[in-house]
Formats: structure tokens, sequence, C-alpha cells
């Protein structure tokens, strides 16, 4: 929780920066930005699993938490900002996307049968070695690809930079259209932190093992990478707002399912949808906020939907589900997590019944 509460300012702060920095150098600024959440982020990691002599464990955990969870988000945020930014059409967005899920099942492959030999303490080689492999892409990929037109970068300062994010602030609140999206976002935000920090625990006291859990993940990317594929399709065809009506249903079919489960293996059953809920999330919220969000606040915009759906919804889920849990047990967290997520999608369906999202081409 702790994660999650610092993790909205700290994200905010560095894409503000990393958008004013993207206005007077171009788009290396993000990605220069990128890279040092990455080194935090693996320092972090590497501190909390180091025995100190004299604070205790809790509070070695607590302390590296903090950056660990701000530096995490913030680097999603700043990837979409960059990827969106490199496209000459958003809605080829999730086709770049897939490349991550095939690192996904990878690691979902194989860490979970070496974390059954070898124990957790694998984490503790795989970080730095992902590390380095992002430290290494960077240096291959070079320059971003696009570049902001240069009258933009010689016209736009930091006061104005300042300003558009306020005048964006407002007008995200603006409209009952808008801010049921964001509502759906975090009602979605807790209910997926439920899947992502406690799931595999419940796994578990099923009798997964870790093997299992890491083929939970296999299975999930086997159903994003083809809708990652076609996504300018599915875009097309079903538009943002269906994307969301389908992660939205698929996620509370889902979390109920696992409630149903008689042992282990059984899960893996559900997790199809888990990968279809990723992905029509991935797919409708990175091509709202581009349509909502002008260019040159585009880390912002991402960082404000983080903010919200990885700040407040795990916070949230975090702080409650510790607490469900113990006073009601994993299956009644889980089907109160289905009904929350229905009441957000429905309330964003009533909002937007008759229009989509409206789109703003610029607040500067």
């Amino acid at each position: 929780a702790a994660g999650s509460i610092s993790a909205p300012f700290f994200g905010t702060y560095v894409n503000l920066m990393a958008d004013h920095l993207t206005l007077k150098h171009g788009p290396v600024a993000r990605v220069a930005c990128f890279g040092g959440c990455v080194v935090i982020a693996t320092v972090a990691f590497a501190l909390q699993s180091m025995r100190w002599a004299g604070p205790s464990l809790f509070w070695t955990m607590l302390v590296c938490r903090i950056p660990l969870a701000s530096c995490t988000t913030t680097c999603a945020s700043l990837l979409d900002a960059i990827t969106v930014q490199g496209l000459s059409d958003r809605r080829l967005y999730s086709q770049e996307r897939v490349f991550g899920a095939y690192g996904w099942a990878l690691m979902g492959l194989f860490l979970g049968r070496l974390m059954d030999r070898w124990g957790t303490r694998v984490m503790h080689v795989c970080m730095p070695l992902a590390a380095l492999s992002v430290g290494v892409a960077l240096v291959l990929a070079g320059r971003p690809p696009q570049r902001l037109a240069e009258d933009t970068l010689a016209s736009l300062t930091t006061s104005r930079t300042s300003r558009g994010f306020l005048q964006l602030l407002k007008y995200y609140l603006s409209s009952i259209a808008l801010v049921s999206f964001f509502v759906f976002a975090v009602t979605l935000g807790v209910g997926m932190v439920l899947v992502e920090n406690l799931l595999f625990m419940y796994f578990r006291e099923l009798g997964s093992t870790y093997f299992v859990c890491g083929m939970s993940v296999v299975v999930t990317v086997c159903f994003e990478i083809p809708l990652f594929w076609v996504s300018r399709w599915l875009l097309d065809t079903l538009g943002s707002r269906g994307l969301l009506v389908v992660g939205g249903l698929c996620y509370s079919f889902r979390v109920i399912g696992y409630t149903l489960c008689p042992g282990g293996a059984w899960v893996l059953i559900f997790e199809p949808m888990h990968g279809v809920t990723y992905a029509a999330w991935q797919m409708a919220s990175v091509e709202v906020m581009a349509s909502i969000t002008p260019p040159e606040l585009a880390a912002t915009g991402q960082t404000f939907l983080q903010s919200l759906r990885g700040g407040v919804g795990s916070t949230l889920g975090n702080l409650c589900g510790g607490l469900v849990i113990q006073a009601y047990g994993e299956a009644t967290l889980y089907r109160g997590a289905a009904g929350l997520v229905m009441l957000g999608l429905l309330f964003y369906l009533a909002a937007n019944h008759r229009r989509p999202v409206p789109t703003m081409p610029s607040v500067m």
C-alpha cells in the first residue's frame, strides 16, 4: 500500500519533467528518464533482499518498496508514451506491446520451474539480468524514431507545460463521460491488484505448484498475443468502449470462476480470460488517453491514468483485500471484486450511452 500511495506523486513529477525535457531535447529525454527509473527500481529490489543488522525486515521492505513501486509504475507510463509517440498510427500500439507479452510468457514458463527448485531467491538473479537486458535494448535502439517539430520545441516553455497540465486536469474532470472512465479505471485497478498481488497465494492454498502459477502466465499470454496483433481491427470494430466492456466482463467472470475451482490446476481453465482482460484494457485505455491528451503531455496523461488505476485502485485493493481475506476468506474477496468492477463498468456505460469519450486536440 505504501508503494501504491507514493507511486502517483513520484510518477506525476517524473513524467512532467520528462515531458518538459522532451520539449527541449526531443523524445530521447523520455528514454533517458525511463532508463533512470529502471536503474533505481533494480537497486531497490536488490536492497530489499539483503539482511541488515539494524532495521527489521518490515522496515527494510517498506523503505525499498516505495522507490520500487514508484519507479516500476513510472516506467510503464513512460514506455507507453514513447511507443505511442513513435508510431504513425497509435492503433498499432498493441502490435508493439505484443513483444512484452512474449517476454512475459517466457519468464512465466521458466521462472516457475526455477522457483520450484531453488525458491524465491531466483528472483534476485533475474531482476538484475532483466535490467541489464533493458539497458542493452536502449543502446541498440538508439534515438526514438520520432521527434517533435522544431517550432513546437522552440515555442513551448516550462511555464506553458505546467499550465497545460493544470488545464488538462481540469478537462479530465469536466464531463461525466470522462469521469466515469476514470472511475472504471479505479475499480478495475482494485480488482487487478488483487490478482497481481494475492492470487498466487490463493492458487498455492488450492494446491498449485509454482510451475502451475508460471503456466497460468503462459496461458494468459497465449490469448493476449493474438489480440494484440489484431488490435487495429478490434479498435475499428468494437471501439475503445466495446473493448472496455469486454475487459470488465471477462475480469468478473474469471475471478468468480477461481472461487469455484476444486483444486490448483483447475485455475488454468479461467486464465484465458485474464489475457483478454489485460489486452482489452491496454488497447482501450491507451487509445482513450491518447485521444484526450495532447502529444506534448503524453507521458503525463498516461501517468494520470496509471496513478488512478495503479495508485488509488491498488492502494484500496491492498488495504481492503487483506482485511476481507482475514474476515471472510478469499472466495468472498474475489466475488466482491467482480461485483465492484461490474458497478464501475455499468457507471461508465450509463455515462457514455449516447456518445463516446470526447477528444481534445490540445490544451496548450
